[in-house]
């Protein structure tokens, strides 16, 4: 089974999608520094905090990118069959720190 190389020991955080902005609130301002993204199949970004340290990516595009903070927002329409599930898989690999997974 692989083993990850980071381990830090915070566990996967579950959430509604209502705490979006909540969960972003809380990590600015636990941390000074480091690049959050928030991982969407929707383009819902109109009420999202964005700015130097906040990114939205659709999954498709978070291919090789790493980011202190990834929170998926409902992954589970990021699409079906293998595709679908590679995006989910890549999308969940990107966090170095910290992941969230909102659902509702």
């Amino acid at each position: 089974m692989p083993t990850s190389i980071r381990q830090n020991g915070v566990p996967v955080r579950h959430s509604p999608v209502a705490d979006l902005d909540a969960v972003l609130e809380a990590w600015l301002a636990e941390n000074a520094e480091g690049t959050a993204v928030v991982i969407s199949a929707r383009d819902d970004r109109a009420g999202l905090r964005s700015g130097a340290r906040v990114r939205w990516l659709p999954p498709e595009l978070a291919k090789g990118l790493e980011f202190d903070l990834v929170v998926l927002v409902e992954p589970e329409t990021f699409g079906g069959g293998i595709t679908g599930a590679v995006d989910r898989y890549v999308a969940m690999t990107r966090a170095t720190q910290q992941l969230v997974v909102l659902t509702d």
